[in-house]
């Protein structure tokens, strides 16, 4: 078990390390700052059996993509879930296609849908 976990935290030491950007050109200008961040990871099965025990539902999924471009090979899923016993109660996860583990990326409160901005036209 020591050695699995030795092996998550590498992979998560990898991921953290590497630069990744939603858009490689517009974004990597931004003056970004590193941050430790609380996430919680465990096998898929163990994660999805927690997140159905404790009352969550799937709201939403997006996916990240290879080279941070809309036409990349999948490379990872973000998931909301939404809390059915707490009004405005969200997480997210993340997992990859290979299915072998997830990770809980935030809990958030208060959640509210806000007017998805339409795409400007010329």
């Amino acid at each position: 078990m020591g050695k699995l976990i030795k092996i998550i935290c590498g992979l998560f030491f990898i991921l953290c390390c590497t630069n990744l950007y939603a858009d490689p050109k517009s974004m990597a200008g931004y003056p970004w700052i590193k941050q430790q961040m609380p996430i919680w990871c465990g096998p898929l099965e163990v994660v999805n059996q927690a997140l159905k025990k404790e009352g969550y539902v799937e709201v939403e999924i997006a996916f990240g993509r290879d080279k941070a471009v809309p036409e990349g090979e999948i490379v990872y899923a973000v998931i909301t879930y939404a809390s059915i016993d707490t009004e405005g109660h969200i997480l997210r996860t993340m997992e990859t296609p290979a299915q072998q583990e997830k990770c809980i990326l935030n809990m958030l409160f208060n959640y509210k849908v806000v007017e998805t901005p339409t795409p400007k036209t010329n």
